[in-house]
């Protein structure tokens, strides 16, 4: 067959298959050779505890606290065998512009590194399950992250050295091939609330008028009152412009909808009002529609309940996607309520306080859970920018605000990786918000 054999073919097939020896398998270990030799690279491998078996492949590694002979040979460090959640000696160190840890102690190993747990601390997001200190509203800010203490939250370190890894693997090995992937955006949207006059009820729209009245402000009050009248048109409905970009960029486009009505932090339509229903079914012919858990269904299982089946009730079809309000993320309970309520992918990952890479990457991948040392089937899709991370906590100028996102932007491109932008309806009313995001949009494409 094109002028091979049989024993030909089957012999290259063979060495197409990395066999990777280390002395245990596993969980931990598992898990993290698939993220990087599968869903990373695209390289087939098998993993053996069998000295014996490592010896008769062609095509081989270990990873191994010391070398078997003269393979090509990968330090390990003890996290991966490890079961618990302890803390870690951490001490970052530069090696050719990137930041390391888990430095190896014997100079045979191809990676003065061990890869591997690097990978995992930060993909598991380890650091979170330490003590820390959170901010007001609960959450792990990425300020106290070692990705911002060593100066690497803005780039994805993971993706950063798994292709340098690749390199060398390919420099040793010339017959592995790997899978080239292309950059991809992901643009989200949150609808915190989805009309800011509109179909309010009658108190809170009575509320809404009175209060600008007493405090002499006409120019709301006139506002409020040409959109109830449909004069004018509500400066939250930015349905239409976010469909023209979708459109125009063919961009992959999720909506995740508060279904929760008001409360202290949560200020969405009353989930029974007949034309918010219409709309979420609008939203849902063209793109994905995913459930935005409400503030007071992150310390409540059953309302977080309620809420999902609200949404699936009104859309007619299972809710499979999610995105914490205010990015509540607390490890691993928020992912254990999501997978027993059926959600498959989740866009949670990222800091309200920071932009950049949560898990320092930019690929999706599976929520590791430490407290049962087990891979878990939900997909975790890490956030790159959230634009009032930009505006209210990071408080940039419009022109630092463009440079830092055109900034993520290269170092997702220089990884093929895949750039997810999350912006609020309410903010897309105003035009200087639509003339930054369409400058982001026109730099990435």
């Amino acid at each position: 067959m094109f002028g091979y054999s049989v024993i030909q073919l089957f012999s290259y097939y063979i060495i197409m298959i990395l066999t990777i020896y280390t002395p245990e398998i596993t969980d931990r270990i598992r898990y993290i050779m698939n993220v990087v030799f599968t869903e990373h690279l695209g390289i087939s491998y098998q993993l053996t505890e069998s000295i014996s078996d490592f010896n008769k492949a062609n095509c081989r590694i270990s990873y191994a606290p010391q070398p078997v002979d003269n393979e090509i040979f990968i330090w390990q460090h003890t996290l991966l065998r490890e079961n618990d959640v302890r803390q870690q000696t951490i001490e970052p160190k530069l090696l050719e512009n990137e930041i390391v840890f888990f430095q190896s102690p014997i100079k045979q190993s191809i990676l003065p590194f061990d890869i591997f747990s690097l990978a995992f601390y930060l993909l598991s997001r380890y650091e979170e399950y330490l003590p820390h200190e959170k901010d007001k509203y609960n959450r792990f800010q990425g300020c106290e992250s070692i990705a911002y203490k060593y100066g690497f939250l803005q780039k994805p370190l993971v993706d950063i050295h798994v292709l340098k890894f690749a390199q060398k693997l390919k420099k040793a090995i010339p017959e592995l091939r790997f899978e080239t992937k292309r950059p991809e955006y992901i643009a989200t949207y949150d609808i915190d609330n989805a009309y800011s006059y509109k179909y309010k009820g009658l108190i809170r729209t009575l509320g809404g008028l009175l209060k600008p009245m007493f405090r002499f402000e006409l120019k709301e009050v006139i506002e409020r009152i040409s959109v109830l009248l449909n004069i004018k048109q509500d400066p939250f409905d930015s349905y239409k412009y976010i469909n023209a970009l979708q459109q125009k960029y063919h961009l992959e486009t999720y909506y995740f909808i508060l279904f929760s009505g008001k409360g202290k932090y949560d200020r969405g339509l009353n989930p029974g009002n007949r034309s918010f229903r219409k709309l979420l079914k609008q939203l849902d012919r063209n793109e994905e529609v995913g459930i935005h858990p409400s503030f007071a269904s992150a310390s409540d299982k059953e309302k977080l309940k309620e809420e999902i089946r609200g949404l699936s009730s009104v859309l007619q079809k299972k809710i499979v996607f999610s995105r914490s309000h205010f990015l509540l993320l607390t490890f691993p309970e928020t992912y254990q309520n999501f997978i027993a309520n059926g959600i498959k992918e989740d866009f949670t990952l990222g800091y309200a306080d920071q932009a950049g890479f949560r898990a320092s990457t930019c690929r999706p991948f599976n929520f590791f859970d430490l407290s049962t040392n087990k891979e878990t089937p939900l997909i975790l899709y890490p956030l790159t920018y959230m634009e009032k991370t930009l505006q209210d906590y990071m408080k940039l100028s419009e022109e630092e605000g463009l440079t830092l996102v055109k900034q993520l932007m290269d170092s997702v491109k220089s990884v093929n990786g895949i750039f997810i932008s999350l912006w609020h309806n309410e903010t897309l009313g105003k035009e200087e918000c639509k003339k930054f995001y369409q400058q982001t949009l026109d730099y990435f494409f």
